[in-house]
């Protein structure tokens, strides 16, 4: 299970301005979405934070498509070989330093990283991290990996989530669900489908690689595509053969085909179950996704609608 998402920073940062504005609403002593005098200070700034909170929500999307288009800046950078094979052999002699207890402290070993990666050119493709060796309490280890300067996705994905329940909760404290109004309305019931279907992504963000190895049982999804490339083709090939071989060695043909036929049909029968899933993923995504781009014009819409009126 992926459980980073509740260790996240983001989620305290969250948690802690929902609690504010809990206690500044029930101070106040007012309804919800109150739009008497003594509440707009928190109808403004709950607003504008979920403003904010959206734009955040939409930059995930940036992010990522940046990511799969291969417009992030990293895809452009490129190292030498010879280098980054130095700069792996000088970290792995860090790395025996630290054991041997010859440099210790955080910042000592990042300090002494970053120069290795600096003297072989291998800086901007490169990252290190340090963290508690899992054979040894107090001792530390380097982690290396590429280097991602707008962030890992994951990290954007934790922030797209717990964004998500705040501007949820925000859209509350703003509007208390009022729907007298035409974009009231459209803004209330898109907001709580967006982050409505957001959380059954966080569910399945969180249990889903559980719930996939369950459900793969002997075949993985990787595996039953490749399955079902692989069988027409070698029941076509046995199939040629048959036509071009003598009585004996057709009838062991023969049977050779009835096997692959039948394990044909059971992969195809697995690929069926399988294709439940990846339909319910499509179906969330078709809800999500277009939702979430309407949301946000709406929200333009109604911030420019409050600055002209």
């Amino acid at each position: 299970m992926n459980l980073g998402l509740y260790r996240s920073r983001v989620a305290f940062v969250t948690l802690a301005v929902v609690a504010l504005f809990l206690g500044w609403q029930f101070a106040n002593g007012t309804p919800f979405g109150s739009r008497d005098h003594g509440n707009a200070a928190l109808l403004l700034t709950s607003g504008w934070l979920a403003v904010l909170a959206y734009v955040a929500l939409a930059l995930y999307a940036v992010r990522r498509a940046a990511h799969r288009l291969r417009l992030s800046p990293e895809f452009a950078w490129r190292a030498k070989l010879p280098a980054l094979e130095q700069a792996q052999s000088a970290l792995t002699e860090l790395q025996n330093r630290i054991v041997r207890q010859e440099i210790a402290g955080k910042v000592a070993i990042r300090r002494e990283a970053q120069r290795i990666l600096r003297r072989f050119g291998v800086q901007r493709v490169l990252a290190v991290a340090i963290e508690p060796h899992p054979a040894a309490v107090g001792l530390s280890r380097l982690v290396v990996g590429p280097r991602e300067p707008l962030g890992r996705l994951a990290v954007w994905l934790q922030a797209h989530i717990w964004l998500g329940i705040a501007a949820a909760l925000l859209v509350w404290f703003h509007g208390g669900l009022r729907t007298a109004s035409t974009m009231g309305l459209l803004l209330n019931v898109l907001s709580y489908a967006v982050i409505g279907t957001g959380l059954v992504g966080a569910a399945l963000w969180t249990f889903g690689p559980t719930w996939l190895t369950r459900a793969e049982r002997e075949l993985s999804v990787e595996k039953t595509w490749a399955l079902q490339q692989y069988y027409p083709r070698k029941v076509q090939a046995v199939a040629a053969a048959i036509r071009d071989a003598d009585e004996t060695t057709a009838q062991k043909l023969r049977r050779d085909l009835a096997t692959l036929t039948g394990q044909q049909e059971l992969v195809r029968q697995e690929a069926r179950r399988l294709s439940v899933l990846r339909e319910a993923l499509r179906i969330w995504r078709l809800v999500h996704v277009p939702g979430s781009i309407l949301l946000l014009a709406l929200v333009c819409i109604h911030v420019l609608a409050i600055w002209y009126y």
